[in-house]
């Protein structure tokens, strides 16, 4: 298990401008992206503004997270309106709600692809695998989250971080080489049907045979909130740790039901399974005891982390009664990578869908000054840009409850490989 030194603090000019440069062999000029004359525009494009989408879950099982990833969102586009904008526009943003439905999403999808240049956020595997056909066909950049490994298939999708196989490869690695966990033991994988959960049982698998120990599989959907059944099954088999790739509601019952029932065991949920509500549920001294977060994005306490320190900042200016999480870097990593890929467009002199994906396309070493692992490279088709994910533990003394122990890169992560 590579252990990974947590970025070091900068400058506060550094804080400001993030190191995003190394993304594309043009560099994006210092304000604005730099000037509109001799561009040649297209969809979501006018003299004056520059729409890009948006389609998350307000109304599903992620609500609480998209609803601050909005608020960052939102905030973070502002500021750069505020510094000129981008090929000297505005940028606007429209939001949706799909509500964790593909189908709608893809309603919605349709009906303002003419509308766009790119989609900042697709929110979920399901509805990002959905959706990101369609992008393609019409060259739009597609900022996707979740994690599935299927998004790698598509040039016009920029994955923000590890996919969830690497997560969940990880997440058994960790288990072997820090929490105890024997080899010859058995593993839980309780994980939702569909690519976010499918993609995770494949990592843990393959790490289980890289690393000598057995999976005991509990496929669930989103509408399963009581894991009593779940948590009964994995404690007859005696797993020794638990991996679920699920949403928060399924973190807390997990965990409440398996400490009812005596099992002292690891959980350690992928990206979006924690939210800190969870710590005002009755399942909090269970999560307390024994839950860990595994992330491709930053976790919100990492204020060491000059991009984190930003985000952070700037949510907080925004809304600052708001409920926080990790989604505020990510919300903020994710507008980031597409300005600079709106940047690029504008100075190769093509501010269309197809120059966006072109901007993208170029990306092979991106320095995010902490929010994602350093030196993502999106130019090996069809694999996870990093191996590398944050591991943190639910804490009530930490920022949004989750405090982050390392930075790693485990030995079933490294070998994973998809197609291979």
């Amino acid at each position: 298990m590579k252990h990974l030194p947590r970025a070091s603090a900068l400058s506060a000019a550094a804080v400001t401008l993030l190191a995003l440069a190394a993304c594309s062999t043009t560099a994006p000029s210092a304000e604005g992206g730099g000037g509109s004359d001799d561009v040649a525009t297209g969809n979501g494009v006018t003299d004056s503004e520059i729409t890009i989408g948006m389609l998350t879950d307000l109304s599903g099982p992620f609500a609480a997270g998209a609803a601050v990833q909005v608020t960052e969102t939102q905030a973070y586009w502002d500021q750069v309106n505020a510094d000129g904008g981008v090929c000297g526009r505005d940028v606007t943003v429209d939001v949706q709600d799909h509500g964790y439905d593909p189908q709608r999403a893809v309603t919605l999808y349709r009906s303002m692809a003419p509308d766009v240049i790119a989609l900042q956020q697709v929110l979920g595997g399901p509805t990002s695998s959905a959706v990101l056909p369609l992008a393609e066909q019409d060259d739009v950049y597609v900022g996707g989250v979740g994690w599935a490994g299927s998004a790698l298939a598509y040039p016009n999708n920029q994955l923000p971080g590890a996919s969830n196989a690497v997560q969940a490869a990880n997440a058994v690695d960790y288990m072997l080489d820090e929490l105890g966990v024997a080899e010859g033991s058995s593993i839980g994988v309780v994980y939702f049907a569909g690519d976010y959960g499918g993609d995770s049982l494949a990592g843990a698998e393959h790490a289980a045979e890289e690393r000598g120990v057995e999976i005991v599989a509990q496929e669930i959907t989103s509408q399963t909130t009581d894991l009593s059944a779940q948590a009964s099954a994995l404690a007859q088999a005696d797993v020794a740790g638990v991996v679920l790739a699920a949403a928060p509601t399924q973190f807390a019952s997990l965990a409440g039901v398996l400490s009812s029932q005596g099992a002292d065991v690891p959980i350690i949920g992928m990206n979006p399974t924690f939210n800190p509500s969870l710590l005002t549920t009755p399942a909090a001294d269970a999560l307390l005891a024994n839950a860990y977060s595994i992330t491709s994005i930053s976790p919100y306490a990492n204020t060491d982390a000059p991009g984190v320190q930003a985000a952070n900042d700037l949510y907080a200016e925004a809304d600052p009664d708001g409920a926080v999480g990790w989604e505020v870097p990510l919300a903020y990593v994710q507008a980031e990578l597409l300005k600079q890929a709106l940047d690029g467009a504008c100075e190769s002199g093509d501010l269309t869908p197809e120059g966006v994906v072109a901007a993208l396309g170029e990306s092979s070493s991106v320095d995010t000054e902490g929010l994602l692992p350093d030196g993502l490279d999106y130019s090996n088709a069809g694999q996870s840009p990093t191996t590398t994910v944050f591991i943190s533990k639910v804490s009530a003394d930490a920022d949004a409850g989750l405090e982050l122990l390392d930075q790693v890169s485990g030995p079933s992560a490294e070998s994973f490989s998809y197609g291979g």
